[in-house]
């Protein structure tokens, strides 16, 4: 058993169509796996008539929140696609930020930065607009040596271009995703770089933790698994694969992980909404 649930396609910010990721998880022999594209479930409209013979695709939506908490990411699995109040925040989110969007791209401008709109709709192929894609073109544009660096100068919280979206709280997206039959589970809670409180979102109702993560040390893999231990809450793997040439190159089905620890929550997906563990 091979486990990677935490995947992005061009839908959102990863390289590859959903298609394209699907062959490469195949190659990689990964047997369970999630695509936990940002605010959108266009992939799984795409994959709508694909056969998955040798492993096991559960749904999944990475939402992007800010609150109290701070810019947390939550992923909802078991997702029941067909769910009204889902399907209109995804909505939501699309229209919301293409006008986010285009008031960062004013807010370059006045920078001077000459940053095309449509070509950075161009970077997003149809699918949700996110701040990578602005930074990919600004790097394109000769700016930057590299997408990391436009980012952290203009366009994290606090820098020039930055601009405040609407969104869910993380307490909100715990709710949506018990609402559409899912579980939900706090994203690599080791890489935020602002203070929260664990605690908080584990008193909204969160339901696991994605421990194991590329870019945790093996000493937050043990914290983050006690935690886990001490509040019942379910273990989760993911690789969080944009792409070889993204931010986030880390192959489906990377990173390492105790089989013990993630398996209850395949088998909690299986009593919920009827995954195949």
């Amino acid at each position: 058993m091979l486990i990677d649930l935490h995947m992005h396609t061009n839908c959102s910010d990863g390289e590859l169509t959903p298609e394209q990721l699907v062959t490469l998880i195949r190659e990689q022999q990964v047997t369970h796996f999630a695509i936990a594209d940002h605010d959108t479930i266009k992939a799984y409209e795409q994959l709508a008539n694909t056969e998955f013979t040798q492993s096991t695709l559960i749904t999944a939506l990475e939402f992007n929140t800010d609150g109290p908490n701070g810019e947390l990411h939550i992923l909802g699995y078991g997702l029941d696609l067909q769910n009204e109040q889902l399907i209109h925040y995804c909505n939501m989110r699309r229209e919301e930020r293409i006008h986010w969007s285009k008031k960062i791209v004013v807010k370059l401008q006045q920078l001077g930065y000459p940053i095309d709109y449509e070509k950075v709709q161009q970077r997003a192929e149809g699918g949700i607009i996110v701040r990578t894609h602005i930074a990919d073109e600004l790097v394109s544009l000769g700016y930057f040596e590299n997408t990391q660096a436009a980012y952290e100068k203009l366009l994290t919280k606090g820098a020039p271009a930055f601009e405040v979206r609407k969104g869910a709280t993380s307490a909100e997206a715990i709710q949506m995703i018990h609402h559409a039959g899912g579980l939900a589970v706090l994203a690599h809670p080791g890489i935020y770089k602002f203070d929260y409180s664990i605690e908080k979102v584990i008193a909204e109702g969160i339901d696991g933790i994605e421990v194991f993560y590329p870019l945790h040390s093996q000493e937050q893999v043990i914290h983050f698994k006690k935690i886990a231990d001490n509040y019942n809450l379910y273990k989760t793997v993911g690789s969080d694969f944009h792409g070889v040439h993204s931010r986030s190159p880390y192959l489906p089905g990377s990173v390492v992980y105790e089989e013990a620890d993630v398996v209850p929550f395949l088998v909690a997906l299986s009593k919920k909404s009827g995954v195949n563990v």
